[in-house]
């Protein structure tokens, strides 16, 4: 895996990825491939060319500048031959075509975050990795992470939790084995997880089989690696681990799969979570990548986001909302 990857945003003054006033930098490249995605142009790990359309203005500079003639008509090309030169984006006069991801250093990425270093300090915010999956490239977050936290910046990761540590021993094992915490702790994705401040750990469905069907991949390692987060982190050796819900329409949303995912984050020994209802900004995304999406729905009525925070909290779990949660002090480690 490249050590540097693609960025394809970089977002600021963010509220509800973390505690206090963030800035959210989004990898490309997934494990994942949710029906419900709302950041498609994430999956591939890179750089992709996008079109959209409300922008266009139907004047063809696209077509005359592809060198390649992949371009066939305003927004239209061919997937097999584009070469992703994105000269088309360059000549687009109206910023239709758009190039999502481009490479950047670790030094560019903190120069750019550094900016905003005051307001961090001031609003008890930071920083957070996101994607797509921004565990796929541990050197990188880790050559960001040391000079983040040397400065005083709480540094947070959205994870969708599907990640393989090396050197992987039952947890009770690697807190008395002073060897078997040292090989595991010593790989590079440990020193990128485990040197967060803040884990946001999505917790999306909890059967096996319907997390294949709308996911694309197993969740049994997912659910592992929640546990031993859960139990590192009760143990002092860990981040503070914080679980999410995505309550997406006829998929997650059902009461049965609710509380299957707060009993799970109960049994972890967590008392909190949050509900991340569905929006559909995703939909047109895919239009942009010229693919097909395979979900829309509406956006969730108030009633229903309602109905499962009662359900959580039936549960005897704390339950939250984006920009609500009660995180307690989140210190800089």
């Amino acid at each position: 895996m490249s050590t540097t990857p693609q960025v394809f945003s970089i977002q600021h003054f963010c509220v509800h990825d973390g505690p206090g006033i963030r800035s959210v930098v989004f990898l490309k490249g997934c494990p994942l491939r949710c029906s419900w995605c709302q950041n498609p142009e994430s999956w591939l790990l890179d750089s992709e060319l996008g079109h959209k359309r409300r922008r266009c203005i139907e004047c063809g500079a696209c077509v005359k500048t592809c060198p390649t003639g992949a371009m066939k008509a305003p927004g239209k090309w061919s997937l097999e031959t584009c070469d992703r030169c994105f000269r088309c984006v360059a000549g687009c006069p109206s910023g239709a075509l758009t190039r999502f991801g481009e490479p950047r250093t670790a030094d560019s990425v903190h120069a750019e975050l550094a900016k905003e270093f005051a307001l961090y300090r001031q609003s008890g915010g930071g920083v957070t990795f996101s994607g797509g999956e921004a565990s796929l490239f541990p050197e990188y977050v880790v050559s960001l992470l040391g000079p983040l936290q040397a400065g005083g910046i709480h540094v947070a990761m959205e994870t969708c939790g599907l990640f393989r540590f090396k050197s992987l021993r039952p947890v009770d094992e690697l807190l008395a084995d002073d060897d078997a915490w040292h090989a595991f702790s010593s790989q590079v994705l440990w020193q990128a997880v485990g040197g967060l401040d803040l884990v946001l750990f999505d917790l999306k469905l909890m059967n096996r089989a319907r997390h294949r069907e709308h996911c694309g991949a197993d969740s049994e390692h997912i659910h592992d690696n929640f546990r031993l987060l859960a139990a590192l982190m009760h143990a002092g050796r860990g981040p503070r681990l914080w679980p999410r819900l995505p309550l997406v329409p006829g998929i997650t949303d059902d009461e049965e799969n609710i509380r299957a995912v707060a009993r799970f984050v109960r049994e972890a020994g967590l008392d909190s979570i949050t509900l991340l209802p569905y929006h559909n900004l995703g939909v047109e995304k895919f239009e942009w990548l010229q693919q097909r999406g395979t979900f829309s729905a509406a956006m969730l009525p108030e009633s229903q986001v309602r109905q499962a925070r009662h359900i959580v909290e039936s549960e005897d779990l704390r339950c939250f909302e984006p920009g609500e949660e009660d995180y307690g002090p989140m210190i800089s480690i």
